[in-house]
C-alpha cells in the first residue's frame, strides 16, 4: 500500500508546483498567446489534481476500494468543471476568432456555463459521498466571470475575475487543492486587484466615484 501512495504523493506535489509555476508565468508575460498557454497549463494541472483526488487518494477504506464512482461530489465537480475550462481555453488558443468578437465571447461563455452547470448536477447524482454546498461555488464563480466577459467592459471584467478568484479560493481550501488556491489568490484575485488599483477603478459600491476612465484596450493584456 505504501508503494502505491508514494508515487501518488509525488504526483500530487508535482501538480501543485506545476499549477503555481504556470500561474506565475501567466501574469509575468505580456504576450497574449503565452498568457493563455500558461493558463491552459494551470487549468489542465488542476483537472489532473482533482482526477487524482477523485479516483485514488479520496478512497475511504478497503471495503469501498472496488467501487468505481466512490468519492466526494465536490472532487468530481472540480474534475468536470476544470476539464471544461481547460477545453475552452485550448479552443480559444486554437481558434482565435472565438475571442475576437463580443458575440463569439458571449456564445462561448454561455456554452461553458451551461456545461459547468450540467457537470455540477451530474456530480451530485454520481458521487456516493454526500453533495456539499461548497460544490456549487465553482459554477457560481464561473457565472460571475462570464458576466464580466460578456460585458466588454474592462472595469467590470476585473471585478468579476476578482470575485471568481475569491470564490474559487474557498472551494480550493475546502477541497485541499493547494495549487488551485495559489492560482486563485495570485493570478486571478491578486492580479485583478493590482489592475484595479493600477487603473484607479472606483469600488463596486461607488459606481459614480471619480477614477481613471475605463480602458477597454487593456482587456487583452490581462488575459
Amino acid at each position: 500500500m505504501t508503494s502505491v501512495w508514494l508515487p501518488l504523493s509525488a504526483l500530487t506535489i508535482g501538480l501543485q508546483l506545476l499549477i503555481a509555476g504556470a500561474s506565475i508565468g501567466r501574469v509575468s508575460t505580456s504576450n497574449y498567446i503565452a498568457s493563455r498557454g500558461f493558463n491552459a497549463l494551470a487549468l489542465a494541472a488542476v483537472t489532473a489534481d482533482f482526477a487524482v483526488k477523485y479516483f485514488w487518494t479520496g478512497r475511504a477504506d478497503d471495503l469501498t476500494a472496488q467501487i468505481v464512482f466512490l468519492h466526494r461530489a465536490d472532487d468530481l465537480t472540480g474534475l468536470l468543471v476544470f476539464a471544461v475550462l481547460t477545453l475552452r481555453t485550448l479552443l480559444i488558443l486554437c481558434i482565435g476568432s472565438l475571442d475576437r468578437s463580443l458575440a463569439a465571447r458571449r456564445i462561448t461563455c454561455a456554452v461553458t456555463f451551461a456545461i459547468c452547470v450540467a457537470g455540477t448536477i451530474a456530480a451530485q447524482e454520481i458521487g456516493v459521498y454526500g453533495f456539499r454546498l461548497v460544490a456549487l461555488l465553482p459554477v457560481i464563480g464561473i457565472g460571475l466571470a462570464c458576466l464580466g466577459e460578456v460585458s466588454d467592459n474592462a472595469m467590470v471584467r476585473r471585478q468579476s475575475i476578482l470575485a471568481l478568484g475569491c470564490i474559487l479560493a474557498v472551494f480550493a481550501f475546502e477541497t485541499s487543492a493547494w495549487g488551485l488556491l495559489f492560482k486563485n489568490l495570485f493570478s486571478d484575485a491578486g492580479a485583478s486587484a493590482y489592475n484595479m488599483i493600477r487603473y484607479r477603478d472606483p469600488p463596486p459600491w461607488a459606481p459614480f466615484s471619480r477614477g481613471q476612465p475605463v480602458r477597454n484596450d487593456v482587456v487583452k493584456g490581462e488575459r
